[in-house]
């Protein structure tokens, strides 16, 4: 791929200017914080940038000097040519004293600031996968909020609605956004809702398209989320899973669904998400498990 001239000019300003840095001591823990950011940026495509993403790359220049480690880092980080984010475009309240209701209903964003790299079929993919996930997202919250509605104006016992969301994977290959869920009524659950999409196929992917044909995944990481239950249990005699239950076998875990909850988190190791019941008892609440990525490594596709 061949860079236009303005950014050849702009790399020889930035190479020019990493001299000036030299002198200047940087803490230790930054620095290092900083060679970890850039050691997970590139893995990211480099792309070409054009005159009007360069005044984004200047921005580096003038932020105040913290010492030459920063400087190396800020220059090696590559640019990525679009932005994921997931906002909050309405927002629905309610309290009567008996009925409250506090909900965020996000939606995904796309902006593109530099050159398009993904194939055309990709691309387009891509913007129908965002529209699907945020279609399904407007649907289920609209209906959780009806059915509040509906209990409020009938006025009898309480209810409770909290809906909000957080952006949980936003890496060089996957974008993801968690939604939780508490519904309250006389007694409260509580859920999750994570949408994962690949941002090289555009498509929003399951578990199991992480993983290779064939390979027994599923057995790998539900035995690793079993024995850090086990740990949990013997570390805390108030914590209960669904695990080892011999007085009553049938009450066991299974292992993971097939549309399991799961997302990235910034280490690139795996988090599977459980809703309140699935795993241990109410009192739990839902849960999250981190499953390191030595133990799945050799089965990813």
């Amino acid at each position: 791929m061949e860079f236009n001239n303005e950014f050849y000019e702009l790399e020889k300003s930035l190479s020019r200017a990493g001299a000036d840095y030299k002198n200047i001591s940087v803490p230790n823990d930054l620095e290092k914080k900083l060679e970890k950011v850039v050691k997970r940026a590139k893995r990211i495509h480099r792309f070409c940038i054009p005159a009007a993403a360069a005044a984004a790359m200047l921005t580096l220049v003038i932020l105040p000097n913290t010492g030459a480690g920063v400087a190396y880092a800020m220059g090696n980080i590559p640019v990525v040519g679009r932005i994921f984010q997931a906002v909050t475009f309405r927002n629905y309240q309610y309290e009567d004293g008996r009925f409250i209701a506090n909900v965020q209903i996000p939606q995904i964003t796309l902006s593109d600031i530099g050159m398009e790299t993904a194939s055309s079929k990709a691309s387009s993919e891509l913007n129908e996968t965002i529209k699907q996930v945020n279609f399904d997202i407007e649907r289920m919250t609209e209906e959780l909020v009806a059915e509040f509605e509906a209990s409020a104006a009938l006025g009898e016992s309480y209810n409770d609605l909290e809906i909000h969301h957080e952006t949980v994977t936003d890496n060089g290959r996957y974008f993801a956004i968690r939604l939780f869920i508490y519904q309250g009524a006389g007694s409260g659950t509580q859920s999750y809702q994570i949408y994962t999409i690949d941002k090289l196929s555009g498509r929003q992917i399951q578990l199991k398209d992480l993983f290779l044909e064939g390979s027994d995944f599923n057995t790998r990481l539900s035995e690793n989320i079993r024995e850090q239950m086990r740990e949990a249990m013997a570390e805390d005699a108030g914590k209960a899973y669904w695990v080892d239950r011999e007085e009553n076998p049938g009450m066991n875990w299974k292992g993971l669904k097939e549309e399991q909850n799961f997302y990235f988190d910034a280490d690139n190791n795996l988090v599977i998400a459980f809703d309140e019941y699935e795993v241990a008892p109410g009192y739990m609440g839902a849960q999250e498990f981190t499953v390191e990525k030595d133990v799945y490594e050799d089965l990813l596709k």
